[in-house]
């Protein structure tokens, strides 16, 4: 179940000194925001999310506060969900998930129902985690691809020699359709006996966007097969 995000002005708006001690010893810069959650328990059991200028703080209650900074961060899988009741919008349901060099994995999983109001600032947060790792790994995977090496996207797994399925022998690129996104599931299709697909769920790929464009890439710029 997600965490129910509590309104942003109450008593438990609070920046606990577990908190500001753990910011404060990985460097994570200016407090730009607090986030207070609940798991049906009351307010005054609260966790706490902090959002600082190069990075977060998560403190449950009654556990020691952890402190991510940015540049630990390496990969995000994002779940992203609209939700309908009786054929009406009801809310958007989202969880990140964010490896850590050090620590980890940190964990934003809650809703919103109207953009602008303070769950929508919370997915943002997660969004800006996201967008800001894709920016770091991209470039850094693009360059690993040209070294010769292998990088991973969950079951999905990129060589220069063609695209790999939960760590198997690569399909060779001119075996290799383009890949379609389609009600939140990304689908490769295949050729020349291979099984004819290969298909998951966005918010089971890390990094989607990194994976469709290095992808993209490395079909159309290598040499095909046959």
């Amino acid at each position: 179940m997600p965490e129910m995000m509590l309104p942003r002005e109450g008593d438990w708006r609070v920046f606990t000194p577990e908190a500001r001690e753990a910011a404060e010893r990985r460097d994570l810069g200016e407090l730009l925001e607090v986030y207070a959650l609940t798991n049906g328990l009351s307010p005054k059991k609260a966790n706490r999310v902090y959002e600082f200028a190069r990075g977060v703080v998560r403190h449950n209650h009654g556990k020691p506060a952890l402190a991510f900074h940015l540049d630990d961060m390496t990969e995000v899988t994002a779940k992203v969900t609209r939700r309908t009741y009786n054929g009406r919008y009801d809310a958007t349901y989202f969880t990140y998930t964010i490896a850590c060099v050090e620590g980890g994995p940190l964990r934003l999983d809650a809703y919103y129902k109207h953009e602008g109001n303070h769950g929508y600032r919370y997915y943002g947060m997660g969004e800006a985690l996201r967008r800001h790792v894709a920016a770091r790994r991209l470039p850094a995977d693009r360059e690993r691809l040209r070294q010769g090496y292998e990088v991973t996207f969950g079951d999905f797994g990129l060589s220069p020699g063609g695209l790999i399925w939960k760590g198997k022998k690569p399909v060779p690129w001119g075996l290799v359709g383009p890949a379609r996104v389609k009600e939140g599931r990304v689908t490769v299709e295949l050729a020349g006996g291979w099984t004819k697909k290969r298909t998951r769920e966005l918010g089971n790929v890390p990094d989607y966007e990194v994976f469709l464009t290095l992808f993209a890439e490395l079909r159309e710029s290598l040499p095909r097969v046959g």
